[in-house]
C-alpha cells in the first residue's frame, strides 16, 4: 500500500517588488487550478515572507514523484511567481511470511539441511523456545546457528550463539579424607594434612573428622578444617568449624554431658563411660604436653595410663560436633 506522507514544504517565495503586506497564499499539487483556486493557507499580513513551511497531505496519491506549487497574494491583489517544490509517495512493502526456522550446530549442512523447529506461515514464529538437541556433543564451546525463510524462497542472515558443553557429574567414592588445625599452623596444602581413616566411600566430613580414630591436634585450638579427596582425585571444598573448648571440673563434665570419668586422682589408669552410650571421643595429654591416647570410645572403657609418668594430665572430651570439654586429671 503507498505509504502516506505529511511533506513540510519550505519554499522561497518571490514576490512584487513593491511593499505590499502578504495576506493568503495557496498550494497545489500536480495540477494548477488556476490563481486562487487552489488549497489556501492564511499568512500574518507582513510585506516579506523569505520561507514559509506547510504540512501537506499527499494521502492518497499515487507512489512516485509529485509536483508541489506555491504562492502568495498580497493585499493590492498581486500574486508572487509560483514556487515549485517536489514530493515522492513510497510503498510500503508487506511484511513476509515466515515459512520455516531451522538450526544447526557448529558447521552449517547448508541451506534448507538444518534442523527443523518451526514451519507454517505467519509474520512471527510461535513456540521457538525450545532447547536444540546438544545430546552429540562433546564437552566443550560450541556455536548454535539459527535462520529463517520467508514465502517468497529468501533466506534471513544467519545469527548464532555460543553454548558450553559441560561433562555432568559423576558420583564418586571419597578415598581420603584430612583435617587440620587452623588455629595452631597454617593450611599445610592439599594431601599433605593429616589423613583421616575411611571406612565409608560416602562419608559425612565433620564427623569424620569428630570420631575418626586417628590423633588430631587440640590441645592449642579449636578451629578446624576438613576436606576429601575423591576416586578421580578430585578434591572437595575445604570445611571449616569451630568447637568450643569449656573448661570443666569431672563433676560439671558429668552434669553437662553425662560422662563419667574416674578414678580423679588415679594411679594406674582412669575409666571413661558415657550414660547414653554415644561414641566419645577423648583426648589425653601428659604433662609433658605429649599425647598419650586419642579414641573414640563407645560404652565405659578402661584407658591404661600406668606406664606414663606422674604429674597432671589435660583431658578433652569431645561428645558434641561444636563442643570440647576441658578436664584435669592428677596421677599420683
Amino acid at each position: 500500500m503507498p505509504h502516506l506522507q505529511t511533506v513540510f514544504a519550505a519554499v522561497l517565495l518571490c514576490g512584487a517588488a513593491h511593499a505590499q503586506n502578504m495576506i493568503r497564499g495557496e498550494y497545489w499539487i500536480d495540477q494548477d487550478l488556476g490563481f486562487g483556486a487552489n488549497n489556501s493557507f492564511a499568512l500574518a499580513q507582513q510585506p516579506d515572507v523569505a520561507s514559509i513551511q506547510l504540512p501537506i497531505s499527499l494521502n492518497g496519491f499515487s507512489p512516485g514523484v509529485h509536483t508541489i506549487g506555491i504562492r502568495t497574494i498580497d493585499a493590492s491583489g498581486h500574486w508572487s511567481l509560483t514556487n515549485f517544490s517536489t514530493a515522492v509517495v513510497t510503498t510500503e512493502p508487506e511484511p513476509p511470511l515466515l515459512t520455516r526456522v531451522e538450526y544447526f550446530l557448529d558447521q552449517d549442512p547448508g541451506f534448507g539441511e538444518g534442523t527443523e523447529v518451526w514451519s507454517g506461515t505467519g509474520t512471527d514464529a510461535p513456540g521457538i523456545g525450545s532447547l536444540p538437541d546438544v545430546s552429540a556433543l562433546a564437552p566443550g564451546s560450541h556455536t548454535l546457528f539459527v535462520r529463517t525463510i520467508d514465502s517468497a524462497g529468501h533466506w534471513s542472515l544467519t545469527v548464532h550463539a555460543p553454548i558450553v558443553i559441560t561433562a555432568p557429574d559423576v558420583a564418586s567414592d571419597i578415598v581420603r579424607v584430612e583435617v587440620f588445625n587452623l588455629t595452631t599452623a597454617n593450611d599445610p596444602g592439599f594431601g599433605s594434612a593429616a589423613a583421616l581413616t575411611v571406612t565409608e566411600p560416602q562419608i559425612n566430613l565433620v564427623e569424620a573428622a569428630l570420631w575418626s580414630d586417628d590423633p588430631l591436634s587440640i590441645a592449642q585450638g579449636n578451629t578446624l578444617a576438613v576436606r576429601s579427596m575423591d576416586s578421580n582425585g578430585k578434591w572437595s571444598l575445604t570445611n571449616f568449624f569451630s568447637a568450643d573448648v569449656v573448661h570443666t571440673n569431672v563433676a560439671d563434665l558429668f552434669t553437662q554431658t553425662g560422662i563419667t570419668t574416674y578414678p580423679n586422682p588415679f594411679s594406674e589408669g582412669i575409666t571413661v563411660r558415657s550414660e547414653d552410650g554415644q561414641p566419645l571421643r577423648v583426648v589425653l595429654y601428659d604433662p609433658q604436653g605429649k599425647l598419650v591416647h586419642d579414641k573414640v570410645l563407645n560404652g565405659e572403657t578402661y584407658i591404661d595410663l600406668g606406664q606414663h609418668a606422674s604429674g597432671t594430665y589435660t583431658a578433652f572430651f569431645w561428645k558434641e560436633l561444636e563442643r570440647i570439654h576441658r578436664v584435669q586429671l592428677v596421677k599420683h
